[in-house]
């Protein structure tokens, strides 16, 4: 019986939340709905998406915050990004790069922070194989191993996922980010934007707990 009423109050506070979490945010100003929604890579937890290019000066300066609050959150959200281009060559070219190092196990926070940092404070023009090629070299790694693992079938395919998914999300501008495949995140500022964030988690956590 304890187990039993201990259950209810939990369903009860689930409920009570996501109404609360609800009232709180404002389709059109705080978010977007995506319809349809979108397939998540774990449709068992909370997927948190950033659309985003280490070539955009707003998505370098929303990185901090952002590597900060990524940091704390629960283990039933999980969170990715997906590189875009928006046709822009130089975009794709290191959006493929992420991929390779991602596949390489070589991305780590240090490493993303260089990248944004040699893009955006060193002046360093990552827009190629070559270009990035001679930088990745010189932060460690295998020039030639990079190399084949940028131009291998399972990196392009990857850049190509990512090229397809941008317009499937309706993706305008970035950083952007999307809950769950269910929800794009508005506001005003990248504070904001996270709070909104952690709303719309909310929700989806209370309506998963609802079905």
């Amino acid at each position: 019986m304890r187990q039993w009423l201990l259950s209810c109050m939990a369903f009860l506070f689930a409920v009570t939340s996501f109404n609360i979490s609800a009232a709180d945010l404002v389709a059109g100003t705080d978010y977007t709905v995506i319809s349809p929604a979108r397939p998540t890579s774990h449709p068992d937890k909370i997927v948190v998406t950033e659309f985003f290019s280490y070539q955009c000066p707003h998505c370098f300066q929303f990185s901090t915050v952002l590597n900060s609050w990524v940091a704390k959150l629960p283990s039933d959200v999980v969170f990715e990004r997906i590189p875009v281009s928006f046709g822009r060559p130089n975009w794709a070219s290191i959006g493929q790069a992420f991929y390779a190092l991602q596949a390489m196990d070589k991305l780590d926070n240090k490493m993303d922070n260089a990248i944004f940092s040699a893009i955006h404070e060193q002046n360093i023009k990552l827009d190629n194989l070559a270009s990035i090629t001679d930088w990745v070299s010189k932060q460690g790694i295998n020039g030639k191993d990079f190399a084949d693992m940028y131009n291998s079938f399972g990196v392009k395919m990857d850049m190509n996922r990512a090229e397809q998914a941008a317009p499937a999300y309706g993706i305008q501008g970035v950083p952007t980010l999307v809950v769950d495949g269910k929800y794009t995140v508005l506001g005003n500022d990248h504070n904001k934007q996270l709070e909104i964030a952690n709303q719309l988690i909310a929700m989806v956590r209370a309506s998963k707990a609802h079905k």
